[in-house]
């Protein structure tokens, strides 16, 4: 059985590029490696996509049992999903999980954090991660490379004062899951060399 790593990390913390040196270092140790996301290409990670866009305004439960469906097929999918990559032995790395859930959508006032916990951890179809990696970027930053790498920005990344809310989130989600439900979590200052994060990532892995 191979294993799952998650990372998280506010939008612009550099998940894709640590991802990518990540595979490549297990590549290089000759492991099979499958790296994923969420939302995903699915139908519902395509309906999510145009929430996140501003192309279409939904309920915020609405949002977060859509993510939980797009969750489900991500994780079961005969062909491409998570456990059918984990039962051949395939490291599956995954930007974006239900951490993800917990602090945006759970975090929303408008919404119920425990709820949106139950639906996910109470999910017999999706897998536990054996290692979440959250990098910890600066709000600021982390806005400022949105801004110069795009032209159009996403519904949770309006603004530094936001984004800094959704990181004060995550950091709730993550002592929470840690402390009470055995998750293995590590917080990782992502705002340092590139190379450095990426040896300390795989050194953790």
């Amino acid at each position: 059985m191979g294993k799952f790593i998650v990372f998280e990390g506010l939008d612009g913390s550099g998940k894709s590029s640590q991802i990518e040196l990540l595979k490549k270092s297990l590549t290089a140790r000759g492991e099979k490696v499958h790296v994923t996301h969420e939302p995903t290409d699915y139908e519902t990670g395509g309906y999510l996509n145009r929430i996140l866009s501003g192309r279409e305004s939904k309920d915020i439960h609405l949002q977060a049992a859509l993510f939980l469906a797009d969750r489900i097929e991500h994780a079961t999918h005969p062909e491409h999903g998570i456990k059918k990559y984990l039962s051949e032995g395939y490291t599956v790395i995954c930007d974006r999980y239900y951490y993800s859930s917990l602090a945006y959508q759970g975090a929303d006032p408008d919404c119920d954090y425990e709820w949106v916990k139950t639906l996910n951890l109470g999910c017999p179809k999706l897998p536990k991660p054996d290692l979440c990696i959250f990098l910890d970027v600066n709000p600021e930053t982390c806005k400022g490379r949105i801004d110069a790498g795009r032209d159009n920005v996403e519904l949770y990344e309006q603004s530094a004062v936001q984004m800094s809310g959704i990181r004060r989130g995550f950091m709730t989600v993550l002592e929470d899951l840690k402390n009470n439900y055995g998750h293995n979590i590590v917080i990782i200052d992502g705002g340092g060399d590139i190379d450095d994060i990426s040896k300390e990532i795989l050194n953790y892995v």
